[in-house]
């Protein structure tokens, strides 16, 4: 028993740990606002398609969010394949034979790695708006005016 519950962890734990890889110590406004959409553009277009454009702005060399992007990819491409759950795949992809075996994965398995990255997205958005640098104030209040809404707790109108 104690080699199972020792073995066992909750799914966010690993989704957690590499979004705080991803995103170190402080981030900036930018930075946490990209995160904060990143659920959004998930759900509005898809894995691979949000996965590709993420992977045309990630630079290893670049700004912070070049930087960022870098190692998101890096790390959602490393944590799928460790986890084997692309069919066909090895234990190590790059970011763009993870993009291509997306391209290449059925229904069942796409779908899988649509859910682990989509709770990888949900923590790296909480875990931006609590290491921004400009969090000085009430937190997710401070941003009210804008149209940037990941759509995680918003209110829709009267009932709650």
């Amino acid at each position: 028993m104690s080699e199972s519950t020792r073995s066992a962890r909750r799914v966010d734990q690993a989704a957690a740990g590499i979004a705080f890889r991803v995103l170190g110590e402080t981030v900036s406004p930018e930075l946490r606002t990209r995160m904060r959409q990143l659920p959004m553009r998930l759900r509005g277009s898809g894995l691979a398609a949000t996965y590709a454009f993420v992977l045309s702005k990630a630079d290893p060399r670049g700004d912070e969010l070049e930087r960022a992007y870098h190692r998101l990819c890096e790390r959602v491409a490393a944590h799928i394949a460790d986890q084997g759950l692309l069919s066909g795949t090895g234990r190590q992809m790059t970011p763009h034979q993870f993009l291509r075996a997306l391209g290449e994965a059925d229904v069942h398995d796409y779908a899988r790695v649509s859910a682990e990255v989509e709770a990888l997205s949900v923590w790296l958005s909480r875990l931006a708006e609590a290491l921004c640098e400009d969090s000085g104030g009430s937190g997710s209040e401070k941003d009210g005016s804008g149209g940037e809404t990941t759509g995680e707790g918003g209110s829709r109108g009267g009932d709650s």
